[in-house]
């Protein structure tokens, strides 16, 4: 591990989550674990009519599709798990946390996915509060995305650098 000092030159290093740090859409193993069939065709459409931005897809359906309405934190947390992770993101996160000579690395995870599908695929390998994904609101029988909490692709927000403290590694 490297001494950091005072003249490191800090990166913030942003990346979203479905189909770059993992394989698959994270929508289409939600729909697949609660046998909700033709998830890519509801997506097509709702990019035929542009109803969503390309990424919000899921909270939509989830939010307005009845097939979708039964969903609860415990499958959001079993999607996270089932999701298929590239092989080499433990290895780049743990690159980052170490940096190199005269460089700090802060990494974070954007995504309109659900946050809890993000932190669960993600766990032991990116901090939680290092992701920032759709928020939702739990009862005990269902997940709920109010339009406040929903966090649609391009409007996702990391704190202030006023207020933002990365950790030294």
């Amino acid at each position: 591990m490297f001494v950091t000092t005072a003249s490191d030159k800090h990166f913030l290093l942003a990346s979203d989550f479905d189909q770059t740090l993992s394989f698959n859409d994270s929508g289409l193993v939600l729909s697949e674990l609660i046998g909700v069939s033709g998830f890519q065709e509801k997506v097509d459409g709702l990019a035929r009519c542009n109803l969503v931005q390309q990424g919000g897809e899921l909270a939509y359906l989830i939010r307005h599709d009845p097939e979708f309405r039964g969903i609860r934190r415990e499958h959001l947390v079993e999607t996270g798990r089932l999701v298929r992770l590239r092989k080499d993101i433990p290895a780049l996160v743990d690159f980052l946390a170490r940096g190199l000579d005269g460089c700090r690395f802060s990494f974070f995870v954007i995504s309109a996915a659900p946050r809890e599908v993000v932190q669960s695929a993600l766990a032991g390998v990116v901090s939680p509060d290092h992701i920032y994904g759709t928020e939702s609101s739990t009862t005990r029988h269902r997940v709920k995305f109010s339009p406040l909490l929903a966090c649609l692709p391009g409007t996702e927000r990391l704190p202030s650098s006023s207020s933002w403290k990365p950790s030294s590694a």
